[in-house]
Order: structure tokens, then C-alpha cells, then sequence
């Protein structure tokens, strides 16, 4: 008896995570909106009717699909393995882009999602305070420590988020075949995420940063500290 209920629970755990991986495909190639429970349910071989006794709703889904014990590297994280306050920051704004880029869905999309029902979504909102209040953080201590100009920090970091949400938009457009810029005559390019965390930090660096010599040490070590963060955090 034990072992035919053992036997139905990996059953239902075998379904459960085919519907997850369907509809991971699905929202990459078409985006969420465009997504419909009925197809998810028909391209991975299981009744609607019955659908919703693994799933209660699409929101339900995403949150299965979102990794609810991702952790947002903290100021401590960053001050941990490099002093360099500019590649503190490189990491920390490439952790971010690149993990927006490997969602399946456009992030413009999960805000949206998370809005309308935010009691749903608190582990999303957590950690996108927790992004915000450390990039703030990071960018007070390089100004106190005369590495980074004397510009207002919560305006910065709502621009550095603003590249990075329209970067990583652009990303997913692009693998859905619905980038704009390339009718207006853009040629497309094969990026990676990391590709795309290098252009951000590459471009943002500079108008951070009081001594330019320094720009390239800096950025050859945000990538080491980056690389360095995404596996430990990644492990726990």
C-alpha cells in the first residue's frame, strides 16, 4: 500500500514538472500573456480538467517557475572577496541583468504579473528591495570614498535598472522575433546574457567613475567577482 502511494506522488511529481518545463518553452517562444493554461495542458499530454490539481491558476505556475531561495548578492557578499568599489558594482549589476536575461518570460512581463497580485509575489518584491537598496549601497560607499562622482545614488540606480530591464526586454523580443530595432534597420546579434552584463557595465562604468585609468582593472575584476558570486550563490 506504501509503495503504490509512493509510486502515485512521483507520478504526480513527473507531471507536475513536465507542465513546468512545457510551459517554460511556451512562454520563451510566445511570452506569457500569449500563453494560455489550455495549451500548456495539451502540449504536455494532461486533461485541462485535471490541470488545475496540480496548477490553481497561471500565477501558481510562475511562482513554481521563479526560484523562490534566489539570493541577491548583499554589500557584505560583494565587500567579501574584492575592495574594488567599481567591480563590487560591475558584479553586482551583472548578476542581475543575466539572471533577468535566463527568465523565460520578459521581466517587463513578471512586474506586471506581480502587480496584480502582489500577496502572491512577496519573494519577488523582496528581492528586487533587496537589489535596489544594495546597488544604492554600493554606490554611497564608492562616492564617500571619492571612487565614484557625486551624483544623487537612487537616481542612479533607477537608471542602471531601467538599462538593464530594457536590455534584457530587448533579449527576449529578440528570441521571439519581435525586436523593433531590427526593422528600423538594427542588426541583430547572436548575445549571450553575459554578453549583454558586459555592455551594461562597460557602458555605465564611465559615468560612474572618477578615474577612468582605472576602468579596465575594473572591469577585468567585476567579471572575476561576478563569475565568483554566481557559483556560490548558485550552491546554496
Amino acid at each position: 500500500m506504501a509503495n503504490s502511494r509512493t509510486k502515485t506522488r512521483a507520478k504526480s511529481q513527473e507531471t507536475r514538472n513536465k507542465i513546468i518545463a512545457v510551459a517554460i518553452g511556451l512562454f520563451r517562444a510566445k511570452g506569457y500573456a500569449r500563453t494560455s493554461m489550455s495549451e500548456i495542458a495539451r502540449q504536455a499530454g494532461v486533461d485541462p480538467s485535471s490541470f488545475y490539481y496540480y496548477f490553481a491558476s497561471k500565477e501558481a505556475l510562475i511562482e513554481s517557475i521563479l526560484n523562490p531561495n534566489e539570493r541577491i548578492p548583499t554589500a557584505e557578499d560583494l565587500e567579501a572577496h574584492s575592495s574594488n568599489r567599481a567591480a563590487q558594482f560591475y558584479a553586482l549589476i551583472a548578476f542581475d541583468v543575466v539572471h533577468k536575461c535566463e527568465l523565460p518570460f520578459d521581466f517587463w512581463e513578471l512586474e506586471t504579473i506581480a502587480n496584480e497580485n502582489p500577496s502572491g509575489f512577496e519573494a519577488f518584491f523582496d528581492r528586487y528591495r533587496k537589489l535596489y537598496r544594495t546597488l544604492i549601497t554600493i554606490i554611497e560607499r564608492g562616492i564617500e570614498e571619492g571612487v565614484f562622482h557625486e551624483r544623487p545614488a537612487d537616481e542612479q540606480t533607477v537608471v542602471i535598472l531601467s538599462t538593464n530591464e530594457g536590455l534584457q526586454h530587448h533579449y527576449h523580443a529578440k528570441h521571439r522575433k519581435e525586436l523593433i530595432l531590427e526593422a528600423s534597420g538594427y542588426s541583430v546579434r547572436d548575445y549571450t546574457p553575459e554578453d549583454i552584463a558586459s555592455m551594461t557595465g562597460e557602458s555605465i562604468l564611465p559615468s560612474l567613475m572618477k578615474s577612468p585609468s582605472e576602468l579596465e582593472d575594473a572591469i577585468i575584476e567585476g567579471r572575476r567577482l561576478y563569475y565568483m558570486l554566481e557559483n556560490e550563490l548558485g550552491k546554496q
